[in-house]
């Protein structure tokens, strides 16, 4: 008698009229969820010999509501690459104590746990000692963070607004920015028309966002980039904020050159002040007189 396993209803559906795999097939079992078909990636409560609890899947950690939205998203997007976020929204579900699968997904559930719990701080770690499972860490991190969203979007613009270069590199202005913008679009994301499959209004929307920030990046410039910032706004069409960023990066670089090579000529004629002989004040050098003419 054919039967489905629970891993082939987690990746092709219920509905699956697909020819049968060698482990389609439960031998001597009646039982739908037979932990023997957790082979590969594609089932969420494989792990992986290299999976262990001390594992760290992001290099941020959660400190609070100042970078929740970074963290979340940087998570989600480790978890997801691990097959695992089904723990989270509640798509797998825990099995019925009498299932197979019961011991397994323990073990996969407090894994993911560990993975959580190793992205934060200490600080709120020890609020989740008790917590059972890895959907109840997320929902409560996201309930004690994400509900003052809009306080973090305020700080965000503040900062994007008194945002200057300053004594700051052109890269780690543009990249401070673009991480500002960015965080700003995971909190609040733009939304899409609906009313028309040939609607491009998403596009007029996205080509303004774009604009507003190229003109934001070339606002808090230095002053001495006035020439590069005239030439960008003189360009028809405005080029993209990668393609000005590129071209005040450039012009960035040269004066780095010329001031590299100034400061080696510089050098150069100090050297030879310093080895070249003295003059007297009667215009001869003073140099030892000769041997010979000593002795005469």
């Amino acid at each position: 008698m054919r039967r489905t396993s629970y891993a082939n209803v987690v990746i092709n559906g219920a509905n699956d009229d697909s020819e049968n795999t060698p482990h389609d097939e439960v031998p001597n079992s009646g039982d739908l969820d037979d932990a023997s078909f957790i082979t590969s990636n594609g089932h969420p409560l494989y792990l992986q010999n290299v999976d262990h609890p001390g594992l760290v899947l992001i290099s941020k950690k959660l400190t609070g509501t100042e970078n929740f939205g970074p963290w979340k998203r940087s998570l989600s997007i480790a978890l997801s690459a691990k097959n695992k976020l089904g723990l989270l929204n509640g798509s797998v579900p825990m099995p019925d104590a009498e299932s197979p699968l019961r011991a397994q997904w323990e073990r996969v559930n407090d894994m993911v746990i560990s993975w959580i719990l190793n992205t934060v701080s200490e600080e709120i770690s020890n609020g989740m000692d008790f917590v059972n499972t890895a959907q109840e860490v997320w929902e409560e991190l996201t309930g004690q963070f994400s509900s003052i969203d809009g306080h973090r979007i305020y700080q965000i613009l503040k900062d994007l607004h008194a945002l200057e270069q300053g004594d700051k590199s052109v890269e780690i202005y543009y990249h401070k920015m673009k991480n500002l913008w960015d965080e700003y679009v995971a909190l609040e994301p733009t939304t899409t028309c609906k009313c028309s499959a040939k609607c491009d209004s998403h596009l007029v929307v996205e080509a303004r966002h774009q604009r507003k920030r190229l003109l934001q990046f070339i606002i808090g410039l230095n002053d001495s980039f006035s020439n590069a910032r005239g030439q960008i706004l003189m360009m028809d069409p405005l080029p993209s904020i990668t393609q000005a960023y590129s071209l005040v990066k450039q012009e960035e670089k040269q004066r780095q050159k010329h001031v590299s090579s100034n400061a080696f000529l510089g050098n150069v004629k100090s050297d030879i002040s310093t080895t070249s002989p003295t003059v007297s004040s009667a215009g001869t050098n003073n140099v030892l007189p000769d041997s010979t003419s000593s002795k005469k």
